[in-house]
C-alpha cells in the first residue's frame, strides 16, 4: 500500500511538472500562432485595398472602426472603405512588421510603401508608418482602427 501511495504520489508530481513546464511554451506557441494570423489578416486587407475588393474590406474591417487623422478628426467603416474605394492605388507593400497579441486585440506596427498610379508619369511612391488596431470576434481578426503618418 505504501509502495502504491509513493509511486502514485511521484506520478502525480511528475505529472504536474510536465504540465507547468509546458504551459508557458505552449502559451508562447498559441500567441505566435495568433500573431501570424493577425499578419494573415493585415496581408489580406491590404490585398483588398489594392483591388477595391468592397466585399472584403467590409469582412475584414471592424463596424466600429475608427481612423484618427492628424488634425484630430476621425472617421468610420464606410468613410474608409469608400476612400479605399477611390484610390489609385496599383501596389503596396508591408515591411518593419511587428505585432503584439493580447487575448481578443491585437496591434501591428510597421511600414507600408504605397504606389498610386498617375494620370501621367510613373507612380508615386508614399511611405507611412503604420498602426493598427484588430480585435478578434468569432474568431477572425478584424481591423479597429489605423493610424498612418508620413515617415521621415
Amino acid at each position: 500500500m505504501r509502495l502504491w501511495l509513493t509511486t502514485a504520489s511521484l506520478i502525480a508530481a511528475l505529472t504536474t511538472l510536465v504540465a507547468c513546464a509546458a504551459g508557458p511554451r505552449d502559451a508562447a506557441i498559441t500567441e505566435q500562432g495568433e500573431v501570424q494570423r493577425v499578419l494573415a489578416a493585415e496581408d489580406e486587407y491590404v490585398a483588398a485595398e489594392v483591388a477595391r475588393d468592397e466585399p472584403a474590406l467590409r469582412r475584414l474591417v471592424d463596424p466600429r472602426f475608427i481612423r484618427v487623422l492628424s488634425n484630430g478628426s476621425t472617421y468610420g467603416m464606410e468613410e474608409l472603405i469608400q476612400g479605399v474605394l477611390r484610390l489609385r492605388m496599383s501596389r503596396q507593400s508591408l515591411r518593419e512588421r511587428s505585432a503584439l497579441v493580447e487575448g481578443n486585440f491585437a496591434v501591428v506596427i510597421g511600414t507600408a510603401d504605397i504606389w498610386f498610379a498617375q494620370a501621367e508619369g510613373p507612380d508615386k511612391l508614399s511611405t507611412l508608418r503604420s498602426s493598427s488596431t484588430y480585435i478578434r470576434r468569432d474568431g477572425q481578426w478584424r481591423m479597429l482602427s489605423l493610424h498612418l503618418a508620413q515617415r521621415t
